[in-house]
């Protein structure tokens, strides 16, 4: 389903005789000797599919029903004469659009069919953009970006629209921001000119689309944005009481195509998955089925060592070995490296101040901090705080795009005073999860990665 944003309300008049597309006729059936009877369906045009659960009246009468599974209702005992026919669903308020209404004559000796419909995405786009295109010769373009690997819709992603044969007094390069959803609207687009519309955040930019609107037109047209590149993971599986090698293991990851047999040395690799994380399932005979969750960074190879038993036992976490951005060397890794627990941290507490500090001893990949100084929203004062951003990239320019801080499950306002005010004696565990993990797991407010500190 491609996601609308409610626009304000000045054009809803608008929209109402906009919103109902229909074709009235007469039916062969003959109406009931109490009244006429209406048959008809509801259509959703944003989704392209019928409306379920659509409540359709006539206005002034007791007539009303609900549309099934398919978009259709009939209303029986409908009195003759001219009244309003309108209908009703969630679907109309999430868009911002007053329910359409049509005005049908009913006679007591023929039944009458209509076809109402929610607005289309064009049509509401050009509603929305009326009050914007004072000019006749503007479109407009809306639309979501996606990150082209994840598919996961992107706010606050700059999306520009640039002529490609400006002249002398055009208009210049039209830029806005999408909103939480991904979604973004332009209203004042050159009509009849060749436009080329590129996404990009950060560092990070998509494939430029060229294309041209027709004047007082819309178009609709969805980006994507080269966020992410596939990751790797290889290991190996070997036997939990003696450490020899499983061969012919079966490796799997949930929700991809991705599965392997382990080789003579229980050896297996699993390339082009999606950076995120996966849940792995091992598989061999004689063995306990095993499922472990395991993290994929882009461009990245995880190296992992599953351990298989015979039984039911209790055992061991996943071992993760190594983590290469080039390579497949390893590195004898104790565990994640994204993660301090207390046993971790108690070591440090004699040398460390506050919770930055503390941060300073991670060595989580793309984990940067540094303390600087910020202005006090209240007091106005410069205060020292705690810059904290989690990248894979190199950072650039000044500033701090700072990572979010959750704090026992609470997202803290101000994360860099909030860092360097935190006694560092109650944190019983720190974890840091890159852009991609954090928005999954707390949204859009993780859009910079996330610092998920837990006291108990």
């Amino acid at each position: 389903m491609r996601y609308v944003r409610s626009g304000s309300g000045h054009w809803l008049t608008t929209a109402a005789f906009v919103a109902a597309l229909y074709g009235m006729g007469d039916l062969s059936a003959q109406a009931t000797e109490s009244g006429s009877v209406l048959r008809g369906t509801v259509f959703d045009s944003t989704t392209m599919s019928p409306l379920f659960g659509a409540r359709v009246v006539v206005m002034g009468t007791s007539a009303m029903g609900t549309s099934e599974a398919d978009g259709s209702f009939e209303l029986d005992h409908v009195p003759a004469g001219e009244h309003w026919v309108s209908f009703f669903h969630p679907r109309l308020q999430s868009l911002g659009v007053s329910a359409p209404s049509l005005q049908v004559t009913f006679s007591q000796d023929r039944a009458v069919r209509i076809e109402l419909a929610v607005p289309s995405e064009r049509t509401l786009l050009m509603g929305w953009c009326l009050s914007e295109q004072r000019r006749g010769d503007r479109g407009a373009i809306s639309g979501i970006v996606t990150d082209s690997l994840t598919g996961v819709a992107m706010p606050h992603v700059i999306v520009t629209a640039e002529l490609v044969d400006s002249r002398f007094g055009d208009p210049p390069t039209l830029e806005v921001r999408t909103d939480d959803g991904g979604y973004y609207r332009m209203c004042s687009v050159p009509a009849g000119r060749s436009v080329k519309l590129q996404a990009r955040f950060g560092m990070s930019a998509g494939r430029s689309v060229q294309l041209a609107v027709p004047a007082g037109g819309a178009s609709l047209q969805d980006l994507m944005l080269l966020m992410s590149e596939e990751g790797t993971l290889q290991g190996k599986v070997v036997d939990y009481q003696n450490g020899a090698p499983v061969v012919g293991a079966s490796v799997s990851v949930l929700g991809t195509r991705s599965q392997v047999l382990t080789d003579s040395v229980g050896m297996f690799i699993l390339g082009d998955l999606p950076p995120g994380r996966h849940l792995v399932v091992t598989q061999s005979l004689g063995y306990g089925s095993r499922t472990d969750s395991v993290t994929v960074f882009s461009e990245e190879t995880v190296g992992i060592e599953v351990r298989m038993a015979t039984g039911a036992l209790e055992i061991e976490g996943l071992v993760v070995m190594a983590r290469s951005r080039f390579g497949t060397e390893t590195l004898n890794v104790g565990g994640r490296r994204d993660v301090m627990t207390r046993a971790e941290i108690e070591p440090l507490l004699v040398r460390v101040r506050h919770a930055g500090d503390l941060l300073q001893n991670m060595a989580a990949p793309g984990l940067r901090v540094r303390e600087t100084l910020i202005v006090d929203d209240f007091t106005g004062v410069r205060e020292p705080a705690m810059c904290v951003e989690v990248s894979r990239r190199s950072a650039g320019g000044a500033g701090c795009r700072s990572a979010a801080v959750i704090f026992n499950g609470v997202y803290m306002a101000q994360p860099g005073q909030f860092l360097i005010q935190l006694d560092p004696q109650v944190i019983q565990r720190i974890e840091i999860l890159n852009p991609i993990d954090a928005q999954f797991a707390y949204g859009s407010i993780a859009g910079n990665g996330a610092v998920v500190i837990t006291t108990h």
